[in-house]
């Protein structure tokens, strides 16, 4: 009787890893582990290699139970390496994620208790970032900027009256409005700066 898929099972419950982890890892779906382990179908030979680097057995004792009595030595090519180096980034960054998210939500809650509204949008990004680190998103340091960006741009107009359209009034040059100008132009500068950003960003992604 084959039992390769109950030997498999226990290695990843022994590693405390979950059917979606041991997935990432080897870079085949959830579904895969899982006909693996109900013995439905085999891993082929470049996943059961990558099994047994990720569990530190032999391939034998993945396919027989059994172990050499020589050492094994299992060649790992750089790709392996890289996935593997990619998934433990995903576990750091998530629960950075959360710690960020939690820590930040208290203070987003307190600024809003004693109505420091607008500042209310600075512990709000970060809590946005940590959701983002915590769901693995893609560029979640631009998505959290633009989304703060655009939030801004929503409130200050009623808050100082400066707005995108600002530095095209003749009146602010006459009557010599310079804080209110240089802020107006910083707006246009930040928003070229996410604009520059965010095009590289995708050409990097397509890369």
């Amino acid at each position: 009787m084959n039992k390769t898929g109950e030997r498999i099972y226990n290695l990843r419950i022994k590693n405390n890893m979950s059917q979606g982890n041991l997935a990432d890892m080897l870079d085949v779906s959830r579904q895969t582990v899982s006909k693996w382990e109900n013995n439905i179908c085999m891993p082929d030979t470049e996943k059961l290699i990558q099994l047994s680097e990720v569990f530190k057995v032999s391939t034998d004792f993945i396919l027989k139970g059994k172990e050499k009595n020589e050492p094994v030595y299992i060649y790992v090519n750089e790709s392996d390496s890289k996935k593997t180096t990619a998934y433990n980034e995903r576990i750091i960054r998530k629960y950075i994620g959360i710690v960020l998210a939690v820590i930040f939500s208290i203070l987003t809650l307190l600024s809003l208790l004693f109505r420091g509204y607008f500042l209310t949008i600075i512990p709000a990004a970060v809590v946005l970032l940590g959701i983002l680190f915590a769901k693995n998103a893609k560029h979640p340091w631009l998505i959290t900027l633009w989304t703060s960006y655009i939030v801004t741009m929503a409130v200050l107009p009623f808050i100082s009256a400066i707005n995108l359209f600002y530095i095209f009034e003749p009146i602010i040059y006459k009557e010599g409005y310079t804080d209110h100008l240089l802020l107006a132009w910083g707006v246009w500068v930040i928003l070229a700066v996410l604009v520059i950003c965010t095009v590289m960003a995708v050409k990097k992604t397509k890369e």
